[in-house]
């Protein structure tokens, strides 16, 4: 008797325990879409912020082709 009473209470705390995973799984995945975009934004960011020009930076003048050949004297 005592053996099926042990055996009935150990299923029902092994059977609670094992509780909603499925929900719990969707809000882990949900929460990790949040830090995904997160750190994806941030990334975006930084990479626009790298490509903008400096204020008062170097300006870089665009070299124009000619028409002319040039040539090269020396060895």
């Amino acid at each position: 008797m005592k053996n099926s009473i042990f055996t009935v209470a150990l299923l029902a705390v092994f059977v609670s325990s094992c509780g909603p995973a499925a929900e719990d799984r969707d809000a882990m995945y949900a929460r990790a879409k949040v830090f995904q975009d997160s750190i994806a934004r941030v990334i975006k960011e930084s990479m626009d912020a790298a490509a903008a020009p400096v204020a008062g930076g170097q300006v870089v003048p665009v070299a124009t082709p000619t028409s002319a050949a040039t040539t090269t004297t020396g060895k």
